[in-house]
């Protein structure tokens, strides 16, 4: 496929055509480069899948060279693949032109000439050019875009971090959302974002090996991203590279000729962190590859040291997340590595800015102080600016200027904005997002059931040697027999046959125990389970989970080892026994959120099966009454750690139970001072900055009214009439669509063979994930759309109307003129322009009828206009509408006007602000370099520039003739 594209041809993006004519830099190695001069945009494409069309030049066409006047071409030749054409200036002579050498600069609208041509269309072809264009200048301008289509709840919170984090140019931060509230959802929403608005092309997730095939499905089920996994098998299959110089056959020089970027093969791709983490190779190939974002899963599994002393998986990380412009960590559990671990995450998102531990541990010390300024702002911001020290407090940090400025006038506006900067100068604010369950709302009680046995024989003598661990873990010290002799074995059969209808989840420390248990119970009782541990092959731990999860004929109980702890949801069970609790409360809390999550409809039942009397007893006091772990989710537990986790180890030991009340006492009071303290402080923070609750509160209403749902169902029955799909209604809210026999072209993309049943409704489309969501933003809806508006389809039409108060003869010239914008996608500029395109209706003596004569009253008037008689009736009107194209171009030249002078002032505003927080950030950073400061005012001068170049083209022109 990749031989079709060579260096020097020119082509153009199908999606996006106002980044103008691009030229081929490279094609090789099964990807081919593209630079798009007009925009300043330079993206790499695997060939097999590159969105472009090529561009060819047919006799009697215009061709534009820089520097030369107009051209006409006379002739075209082809040379390597590349075309030269021989075109005729206005003085006559013919000059040869490269394709090299055309202008990046293309108008693709020819509307008017075919018109005039009568190359003309059916009038439903041109109402559904005319429909497709409205609802691409509307989705392009919408500050919602990307958010639209996903198969998700409109959740606040995620829309919100979602939103704002696709709105930076190049987002690097930390989702550190509590367990259970969707960071995985949050990631795939930005991605969504960045891929839809061109922002981002290539896109590399990093993952556990327990959670690929997971991200696999959620990006395909919720998002209709197709990524590709990529791993050892997979890389041979394109890299025929042998690095065996052992062997007598090995030839260096032949086998790296056969050596290919295997990641250069696909756009969006999941990687297992341990393969990739031990094969040099590989990891040079992927660092080689360009990528545009990076994400990665479960971040807090990997390991810094102050020293350099830092993990394979780490330095691989820190080497893309260098190299990678947008990075995306996710972590439930941010700190549950220590402070040093926080740091180390923030360090790899922004280096400058964290470039060193101490006075990042000083920095924390001031977010109480911070917190209060923003509660006096937010909550009595009268009465806090009448305060002379709080606003010399203010002073100290924001300057005279802006607090003297909130002191004359403090209007809502003001306070949000010092709000804001506070937020992002003075703190993790920008960089760190972390809504918490009791901030989200909603979610069920966590109810602890605790199960005291009697100790089995042998087991107390056991520990008299054993560790505190294998304590823990009885089933390690009472041998091969311990699933006959121990008690919570037989309690746990009981309760699976006293509630035959319940779905369970167990979670055990080890592999084996968890295999032995599932065999046993399997065998022994003819329980319904299956087993989820590291041993397994990731399809088979894939299958364990499907089964588990089938509501009819599914397992009853799922046996996981500690890896079925992170990332996989079980929200539709309400029962998870712990056959035995870790001293890590972070992976206690993990445990539990794999019940306790957005979605789950009852209380989450927690189960503890523990001898009494046994260091399982105390462990689970802890947890019960000093950190309080199974009535709310945990926020103190590493921290209790710190401070008394010796002790703890040696209260476990101790056969005194004094000992352990004792400890939990003194705990308990800290950990209430610790989660007072992230109250004030950090907490108050995050919470001000993951979700602004009157923002989120606005996307969620643009986005139920951006659904349209009633106008998406007539634009895609409109669709299927005039491309030949077969469209059924299926039930309420719902259609099915099918190849039809006559289609106008072979296959229509993201259309099966054996068609797709789509419903319109959001909460349908996540209960029955048996349908597709259809939205604006469905991959069917937009490559159909692209079809529409990359070609000529239904760009010109000349038609009949009946209309009693008008002349008979009376001519009505319709045109819609669609905004281009040659700039950089990552400008997003299109935001600045109004949410629709221009349209326009004169008559012959060039009055603007447009607000007099609504489009869907042409619609339904229209008549068509036989073929035989259009020849006889163009030469009749020909020179009437030759007169009012100019008009109607005229017209349209000065509306672009205003929206030149309303969108380059909006950009130059925000772009002002932007500068201002730059500006400050920079005086309170030095490690942040002047020329950050230079690069964002070149690009402020490329917005404007573009801005300011503004066109609005001809993309439809209808011609209504006034019959009898």
């Amino acid at each position: 496929m990749s031989n079709i594209f060579i260096a020097g041809q020119r082509w153009i993006s199908n999606p996006e055509p106002d980044l103008g004519l691009g030229i081929i830099l490279e094609a090789e190695h099964r990807r081919v480069v593209i630079a798009f001069p007009a925009a300043e945009e330079e993206r790499t494409y695997a060939a097999a899948a590159a969105p472009l069309s090529r561009v060819l030049f047919q006799v009697g066409d215009d061709i534009d060279v820089p520097g030369q006047g107009p051209l006409i071409v006379t002739e075209q030749q082809e040379h390597g693949g590349c075309i030269v054409y021989f075109a005729r200036d206005e003085n006559g002579d013919v000059h040869p032109v490269p394709e090299q050498v055309l202008s990046a600069n293309i108008k693709l609208s020819n509307a008017k000439e075919r018109l005039l041509a009568g190359q003309v269309e059916h009038y439903r072809r041109f109402a559904l050019r005319a429909a497709t264009l409205e609802q691409q200048n509307t989705s392009q301008a919408a500050s919602t875009r990307g958010l639209l289509g996903p198969r998700v709840q409109l959740l606040p919170h995620q829309m919100y971090i979602a939103a704002e984090v696709a709105s930076r140019a190049a987002p690097r931060v930390l989702l550190a959302d509590e367990v259970g509230l969707g960071k995985t959802i949050e990631a795939g929403l930005i991605i969504h974002q960045l891929l839809l608005l061109e922002r981002a092309k290539r896109i590399l997730i990093v993952v556990p090996d327990s959670l690929v095939h997971q991200w696999l499905v959620e990006m395909l089920r919720r998002f209709n991203l197709k990524f590709s996994i990529f791993n050892e098998a997979r890389c041979q299959q394109i890299d025929e590279y042998e690095d065996d110089p052992s062997s007598i056959f090995f030839d260096e020089e032949e086998s790296k000729q056969k050596e290919e970027n295997p990641f250069e093969d696909a756009q969006l791709v999941i990687c297992p962190l341990s393969w990739i983490s031990t094969h040099t190779r590989r990891q040079q190939q992927l660092c080689d590859a360009g990528w545009d974002m990076l994400v990665v899963d479960e971040a807090h599994h990997l390991q810094w040291h102050e020293d350099d002393d830092s993990s394979v998986e780490y330095k691989l990380v820190e080497r893309l997340s260098a190299e990678i412009a947008s990075v995306l960590l996710l972590t439930a559990t941010p700190e549950n590595a220590g402070i040093d671990g926080h740091f180390a995450r923030l360090r790899l998102l922004d280096p400058a800015r964290y470039p060193d531990l101490a006075a990042f541990l000083e920095e924390q010390g001031h977010y109480e102080e911070i917190s209060e300024l923003i509660q006096g702002l937010a909550d009595t911001p009268e009465a806090a600016l009448n305060d002379a020290d709080f606003c010399q407090r203010l002073e100290a940090l924001l300057g005279n200027s802006q607090v003297s400025s909130l002191q004359n006038q403090a209007s809502t506006e003001q306070l949000d904005k010092t709000i804001r900067d506070l937020l992002d100068r003075f703190g993790t604010g920008r960089m760190l997002f972390r809504n918490t369950r009791a901030s989200v709302g909603g979610f069920p009680k966590r109810v602890l059931h605790e199960h005291p046995l009697s100790v089995p024989p042998g087991y107390e003598q056991a520990c008299t040697t054993a560790t505190i661990e294998e304590s823990l873990h009885p089933e390690q010290l009472l041998g091969v027999m311990w699933l006959k002799t121990d008690p919570r074995v037989a309690w746990v059969e009981k309760f699976l046959l006293q509630n035959p209808d319940e779905k369970v989840l167990l979670i055990a420390a080890d592999s084996s125990a968890a295999r032995d248990l599932e065999l046993h119970l399997r065998l022994r009782r003819g329980i319904a389970s299956a087993v989820f541990h590291e041993e397994l092959s990731l399809i088979e731990r894939d299958r364990a989970a499907a089964y588990f999860a089938d509501p009819e004929d599914g397992a009853q109980l799922l046996i996981c080892s500690e890896i079925g702890s992170e990332g996989r949801n079980f929200q539709f069970a309400q029962h998870l026994i712990l056959l035995d609790l870790p001293l890590n409360p972070d992976l206690l809390e993990q445990r539990i959120g794999r019940l306790d999550r957005i979605g789950q409809l009852g209380d989450v039942n927690l189960h503890v099966p523990y001898y009494a009397d046994s260091a399982q007893e105390k462990l689970l006091l802890w947890y019960r009454d000093a950190v309080n772990i199974f009535s709310q989710p945990c926020t103190v537990g590493n921290a209790l750690n710190l401070e008394f986790g010796d002790e703890l180890h040696a209260a476990l030991a101790n056969t005194d139970n004094a000992a352990i009340k004792g400890l939990i006492a003194r705990a308990s009071a800290k950990a209430v001072e610790l989660q007072e303290h992230l109250r004030k402080g950090r907490n108050r923070l995050l919470e001000l900055n993951s979700c602004q609750p009157q923002r989120a509160a606005e996307l969620i209403t643009a986005l139920e009214a951006e659904q349209r749902s009633d106008t998406l169902a007539e634009y895609l029955e409109m669709l299927a009439e005039q491309f030949g799909l077969d469209h059924e209604d299926h039930s309420d809210n719902a259609v099915i669509l099918r190849p039809g026999d006559h289609m106008i072209t072979e296959a229509f993309p993201h259309l099966p063979d054996d068609g797709i049943t789509g419903t319109f409704d959001r909460e349908r489309a996540l209960s029955r994930e048996d349908m597709a969501y259809f939205s604006w933003e469905h991959p069917l809806v937009i490559s159909a759309m692209d079809m529409v508006m990359s070609s000529d389809f239904g760009s010109a039409c000349i038609c009949t109307i009946a209309v009693k108060a008008l002349k008979p003869g009376t001519l009505l010239l319709e045109g819609f003129f669609s905004p281009a914008l040659q700039a950089p996608a990552w400008l997003q500029l299109r935001r600045y322009l109004p949410a629709q395109s221009f349209r326009l209706v004169v008559d012959q003596q060039n009055r603007d009828l447009s607000k007099a004569v609504a489009h869907s009253k042409l619609n339904q008037l229209a008549q068509g206009v036989k073929k035989t008689l259009m020849p006889v009736l163009l030469r009749e009107v020909r020179s009437t509408i030759t007169a009012m194209i100019p008009h109607i171009e005229s017209l349209a030249e000065d509306a672009c006007k205003d929206w030149r002078k309303e969108a380059t002032e909006a950009f130059q505003a925000e772009r002002s602000s932007e500068r201002e927080r730059l500006h400050a950030l920079m005086s309170r950073n030095p490690h942040v370099a002047p020329q950050e400061l230079e690069i964002f005012d070149q690009e402020t001068t490329i917005g404007m520039t573009a801005l300011q170049s503004l066109q609005l083209n001809m993309s439809a022109l209808r011609l209504a003739i006034v019959s009898q």
